[in-house]
């Protein structure tokens, strides 16, 4: 069970950055929620329910932007092709070092929990 702490905390940094990435991709999510999950950072549902993993508030802000921007983008197109990952860099900054960020500390984040 994830610890208190991680939880309020992406309440406060996660979520709003969803609403705003969403209006600025035109897009509307259905719910949003945090999860235990030690295999993905986040994920969007064939009806537009967002989740994220409650390890992402140990990650640095600009990792946990790029996150959200990655799922906010599957809102509007349920793939990984050119216009998607052009939306993604609309929605966020540097989606390279996140990406190498993540690669290099994820697996520490996923031993926490």
């Amino acid at each position: 069970r994830p610890p208190k702490f991680p939880r309020s905390g992406i309440r406060g940094s996660g979520f709003p950055r969803v609403a705003c990435k969403a209006e600025a991709a035109g897009a509307r999510p259905g719910r949003i929620a945090m999860r235990d999950s030690e295999t993905n950072w986040g994920s969007c549902s064939a009806r537009g329910n967002l989740s994220f993993s409650w390890r992402l508030v140990m990650a640095p802000p600009f990792v946990l932007d790029y996150v959200v921007a990655h799922e906010v983008a599957h809102l509007v197109h349920l793939h990984h092709g050119p216009a998607f990952w052009r939306l993604v860099d609309t929605l966020t900054g540097d989606r390279a070092a996140a990406r190498r960020w993540l690669r290099a500390n994820g697996a520490a984040l996923k031993r926490h929990g």
